[in-house]
């Protein structure tokens, strides 16, 4: 017959709510609160889609008015000609059909215009969100690894500028004539003795003399340094890659709303 210790049993049980409550705490929570947070933020990029939708519709729909009131505007003179001379009836109803035609014009060139800024105003907050998605996930991740990988790119960068632009490398060499090179770097993370005396040593023989080094910490730039020596700067950072990625992608939106205007 099997022995049954409630005690044991009743400590086991116990130990078991405490472990799913400090899981649930610790792991669960959070990522609940992340995948809240990322479908709050798709969410917020979906009403602003249906915002602009509406605008643009709204839009339209003042076109019309507009096309409408000058349709009214034809049929007004129109009516207005016949009840002239013969002779001068024709010369009203072409000068009716210019206004006409400008007006419209103008109401078209009104309402392109006006859904062209909100295209692109919607554009630049959408691209601006999925930016900072994009780079909260990246460092939530592996910070560590993309912070590294940049830091090693920024080295093969100048050594690469030694190499290929030697005229650059020369004007930054007399700029350091009369100064005591000094490297000014901003880090979004500390780096390691290895990456510090990497970076002497490549910005070193960039300089042709031996350089200091001080660095400051900047979790703004996300992943990756800036550097400065001198006046030549390089910022190979998590920061700056995003904006120019974000303008590349909004210039290629708005040349394809360009394209589809046009047609």
């Amino acid at each position: 017959m099997l022995d049954i210790n409630l005690t044991t049993i009743l400590f086991q049980f116990i130990n078991f709510i405490i472990l799913a409550v400090t899981l649930y705490f610790l792991m669960f929570k959070k990522i609940i609160s992340g995948v809240q947070q990322r479908k709050d933020k798709l969410e917020e990029i979906e009403q602003a889609a249906i915002r602009n939708f509406e605008e643009s519709e709204k839009a339209k729909i003042d076109l019309q008015k507009q096309i409408e009131n000058a349709q009214a505007l034809i049929d007004g003179r129109i009516s207005q000609a016949k009840s002239e001379l013969e002779v001068s009836r024709y010369q009203i109803i072409d000068a009716t059909k210019i206004e006409a035609e400008k007006i419209i014009k103008q109401a078209l060139e009104s309402a392109k215009l006006e859904q062209k800024l909100s295209m692109e105003k919607f554009n630049d907050e959408l691209t601006t969100s999925i930016m900072e998605i994009v780079k909260q996930i990246l460092f939530k991740h592996s910070p560590d690894v993309i912070h590294n990988g940049l830091v090693q790119q920024t080295n093969k960068r100048i050594w690469e500028l030694g190499k290929k632009e030697m005229d650059r490398v020369k004007t930054i060499r007399r700029s350091l004539k009369d100064r005591e090179p000094t490297l000014s770097v901003e880090t979004a993370f500390p780096l390691s003795k290895e990456q510090q005396a990497n970076i002497v040593r490549t910005f070193s023989a960039l300089a042709d003399k031996n350089v200091k080094i001080d660095t400051v910490l900047k979790k703004d730039l996300g992943s990756g340094v800036r550097i400065r020596l001198g006046d030549f700067i390089i910022n190979n950072s998590l920061d700056t890659l995003l904006t120019e990625i974000k303008k590349e992608a909004s210039l290629e939106i708005n040349n394809l709303i360009e394209k589809n205007n046009e047609k």
